[in-house]
């Protein structure tokens, strides 16, 4: 029986694959239809954001090496429907990678070699504004919060505050995150952790 995906006022949600392989874009419509996922397609990187604008897809699985893809693409999606979630598709493997899709505007990255179940997971978890790292820098729940109150705009004693743990630990805490994300500053975090799609629940302030 095919399982029911519905968004809030309890239409079906809509998923856009954009990939230039057709067997691929087969394979993930029938993935995400049995899944009760309405899908819509795109074979480059053009096609796919004016599709994007038109439509308003709930995630866009984005494929880096499609025609008028790659980071720059991914930008331009990010810039033209900043609403959109993002999930890259890609099958390759590049150091970084995560880092530079993140900084580009998805919510995360998937492996053309994962399993179906995983590709579901993965898609699952972007809806539920989940970001996705590789599993050797995947982020704590304590860090995750963190940087949903830097996208909020508190500064780093207000954390502190907030969490009911010293100044040094949240310093603790952004210098891994750091490390984990390649940012060189914490309004660097900041503007990842908004890219990302963390909720702004109060005005941002400057970060000291």
């Amino acid at each position: 029986m095919e399982e029911k995906s519905l968004g809030l006022r309890g239409m079906r949600e809509r998923i856009l694959v954009a990939d230039d392989h057709s067997l691929v874009r087969e394979g993930l419509r029938r993935l995400l239809c049995r899944a009760g996922f309405d899908v819509v397609e795109a074979e480059n990187g053009e096609e796919a954001i004016k599709i994007a604008e038109e439509l308003g897809p709930c995630l866009v699985l984005w494929d880096l090496l499609m025609p008028g893809g790659g980071l720059e693409g991914l930008r331009r999606l990010r810039e033209k429907v900043p609403d959109a979630k993002i999930l890259v598709l890609t099958a390759l493997d590049t150091p970084g990678l995560s880092e530079e899709v993140l900084r580009a505007g998805a919510q995360g990255f998937v492996e053309k070699t994962a399993d179906p179940e995983e590709i579901l997971g993965a898609i699952r978890a972007v809806l539920r504004g989940e970001t996705l790292v590789p599993p050797e820098e995947s982020l704590t729940a304590r860090e995750e919060e963190i940087l949903r109150l830097l996208a909020q705009g508190l500064r780093l004693g207000e954390i502190a505050e907030k969490l009911g743990i010293s100044s040094k630990t949240v310093e603790s805490h952004l210098e891994r995150l750091k490390e984990k994300l390649r940012c060189k500053s914490v309004p660097e975090l900041r503007a990842l952790a908004l890219r990302c799609g963390f909720p702004t629940d109060s005005p941002s302030r400057e970060t000291s």
